[in-house]
């Protein structure tokens, strides 16, 4: 018997992402028999990594989602022209995603939407207290340049007065700044 072309089958995540659980229950699958896995090397080198059949994989997703029907979408939606005038001959098949699917993406678009930073509760001239980040900000110099005037002395940092306790400079003493 032939070894089979392990290249082609499914990596524990990419398992777990088609059947929309976690890899720890791929693996618990894969115990029970219920797909079927290999170690693999891959050809570039590095460790043996698990591999899972990929047929086996689609048939454990259509097992716990049965009523999941394919909804077809017309070529033109797909901005392809049909050549014989027939959209049918040109249809294009698509799984129609689940519920929870559909909430991880609208989850994932929502989380890339904001800012990576936190949405500041009070503006940075109401705040007393500065961070060192903040206080660049607020007085428009580098973070290096606001470091220095405080090695030098000539601003007053209070050491772990901060969010998480972070060293914080006086809103007052920036502002009393000459440069």
């Amino acid at each position: 018997m032939p070894t089979p072309d392990y290249s082609t089958w499914l990596t524990k995540q990419e398992s777990a992402l088609r059947l929309n659980v976690s890899t720890k229950m791929v693996e618990k699958w894969a115990n029970e028999k219920r797909l079927q896995h290999a170690k693999w090397k891959r050809p570039e080198g590095g460790a043996r990594i698990a591999v899972y059949h990929p047929d086996d994989v689609q048939r454990l997703a259509r097992e716990r989602n049965p009523d999941a029907e394919p909804f077809v979408l017309p070529a033109e939606a797909a901005d392809r022209k049909p050549t014989n005038g027939s959209a049918a001959a040109h249809a294009i098949a698509v799984r129609q995603p689940s519920e929870q699917q559909l909430l991880q993406a609208l989850a994932a678009f929502a989380g890339a939407s904001q800012s990576s930073q936190t949405q500041r509760r009070v503006s940075l001239d109401k705040q007393l207290y500065l961070t060192l980040s903040e206080a660049a900000e607020f007085t428009g110099l580098g973070v290096g340049y606001v470091r220095r005037l405080v090695t030098e002395g000539k601003l007053a940092l209070v050491k772990g007065a901060g969010p998480r306790r972070a060293d914080v400079l006086r809103r007052v003493d920036l502002e009393k700044l000459k440069l």
